[in-house]
C-alpha cells in the first residue's frame, strides 16, 4: 500500500491562498492528489479580524467549522459558524466568510476540484501527463 490514507492536517503542506485574505492558511486535506478527483476538501485558518471579500462563482461550497467563531454571509444573510456549525453557499450566490471572534476562525470547506485553483492545476497536470503515457506505448 504505497500512498498514505491518514495523518495531520498540520502535517500537509500550505498552499499559497494570500489573494483571499491576508494571513490566511490552507491546506487541502482530500483532493485529486489523494484518489479524490472530482472534489477538494480543504482546510482553512482565517486570522482573527480578517475576511475573504464577498464574491461568487457557479459552484457550491459545503462548510464546516472546526474552531473559533466566524460567519458566512450570503446574498446579504449573515448566518453564525461557531465550532461544530455548518453551512451551505448555493452556486452563484454573492458570499463572504468573515472571523467574528478572537483567535482563528478554522473550518473545511468542499468544492468541485474546478473551484480550486491548486487541485484543478493538479488536475490537469495528471491528465496531460496521461495522455502522453498512452501516445509513448501506442
Amino acid at each position: 500500500m504505497g500512498e498514505k490514507n491518514w495523518g495531520k492536517i498540520t502535517d500537509i503542506d500550505t498552499l499559497d491562498a494570500s489573494a483571499l485574505a491576508p494571513g490566511v492558511t490552507k491546506r487541502n486535506v482530500f483532493w485529486a492528489e489523494n484518489g479524490w478527483d472530482e472534489f477538494c476538501a480543504r482546510h482553512f485558518i482565517l486570522p482573527e479580524g480578517q475576511a475573504i471579500p464577498e464574491h461568487s462563482h457557479e459552484w457550491d461550497h459545503l462548510l464546516i467549522s472546526l474552531g473559533g467563531h466566524g460567519e458566512v454571509e450570503v446574498e446579504g444573510e449573515r448566518y453564525d459558524l461557531d465550532c461544530g456549525g455548518w453551512a451551505r453557499v448555493p452556486g452563484g450566490a454573492t458570499h463572504t466568510f468573515r472571523n467574528i471572534g478572537s483567535g482563528d476562525f478554522t473550518f473545511l470547506c468542499i468544492v468541485p476540484t474546478r473551484g480550486d485553483p491548486h487541485a484543478k492545476k493538479f488536475q490537469l497536470r495528471a491528465e496531460r501527463k496521461k495522455k502522453k503515457e498512452q501516445a509513448d506505448d501506442e
